[in-house]
């Protein structure tokens, strides 16, 4: 993933809630806001002035031969050079259920901030006070009331791999599907989507990835100290061994802190897997209500983006 593309009425608030998430200002002006973390990737996040929602989903091809290839999917609005930081192209189109995605290549990569050393000074104690450090962007949930066409349409289009599938009851009754990137014998994250069957579509959370496991419970302190909304965790998905946290930004959209200790690759196993009504599968407490139910709503892309 490259980034995620949200909107908000106001960047100031989104600023702040990203900086204490762990980010750093990459560009701001009078319509959007970009936001970077600490390794070599010239943003992570943009907020879009307007109306509180989701936009796109950013993904970087690994070919810049596939651009052309995309761009002529009858979804395509053709290859853009889209004035943002660091540059390159992009193809948007839209998929089944109206959301916009974003394929870039091109970038210009920026040097990477340095990294957090715990050496304890003479005056030192055994304790960081601050924000998580975000390294990326990880992965991607999203909500959908037509599940099995939504999940066709991602592999047909990306060539991404099933990696696991939860049911409730009947191997019949699905309520989401895992899906990798396919990169043959290259590692990969457990997932870089997650489909949820939900009753409207909408983003249910996107998830950065954090320097180490040490800054899910920095970034906890930290965000909980400046009374951030926080939704769920610290926590444990069994499925890729991911340690979680969860909080809402001001403008109800839920982003994560992730890390993650399970690779896989094109031969791994496909799973399908019983699950508690709830999502109840995970180590530590049941999902709360408003976890499993979250979708923030589409919004149409803006003027001039």
């Amino acid at each position: 993933m490259s980034y995620v593309r949200l909107s908000a009425p106001d960047l100031g608030r989104m600023q702040a809630f990203l900086e204490d998430f762990g980010m750093v200002l990459a560009h701001r002006d009078a319509k959007r806001l970009y936001m970077r973390g600490v390794g070599d990737s010239p943003f992570l996040h943009v907020t879009e002035l307007g109306a509180p929602g989701a936009i796109s989903f950013g993904y970087e091809l690994s070919e810049e031969a596939d651009l052309g290839a995309l761009a002529k999917l009858p979804e395509a609005h053709g290859i853009e050079s889209p004035d943002v930081p660091g540059g390159g192209r992009r193809i948007r189109l839209r998929d089944p259920n109206g959301f916009w995605l974003e394929l870039v290549t091109g970038r210009e990569r920026v040097a990477p901030l340095p990294s957090r050393v715990l050496v304890r000074g003479p005056e030192g104690e055994s304790r960081s006070l601050g924000p998580a450090r975000v390294v990326r962007i990880a992965h991607t949930a999203y909500a959908t009331p037509n599940l099995a066409d939504t999940i066709g349409w991602y592999q047909r289009t990306f060539g991404l791999l099933p990696t696991d599938e939860l049911f409730v009851g009947d191997q019949s009754n699905v309520i989401g599907q895992f899906n990798r990137v396919d990169r043959g014998d290259q590692l990969v994250d457990h997932h870089v989507i997650f489909l949820l069957r939900g009753q409207r579509a909408g983003m249910h959370h996107v998830s950065y990835q954090v320097e180490g496991v040490d800054d899910i419970f920095f970034g906890y302190d930290h965000m909980t100290h400046r009374s951030h909304d926080h939704v769920r965790g610290i926590g444990r998905h069994a499925l890729g061994s991911q340690i979680f946290d969860y909080w809402m930004s001001p403008f109800e959209q839920m982003h994560e802190h992730w890390i993650s200790h399970e690779k896989l690759n094109a031969a791994s196993r496909f799973n399908r897997i019983q699950i508690g009504e709830g999502m109840s599968y995970d180590t530590g407490e049941k999902p709360p209500e408003r976890f499993v139910k979250q979708a923030t709503q589409i919004v149409e892309w803006p003027a001039g983006a």
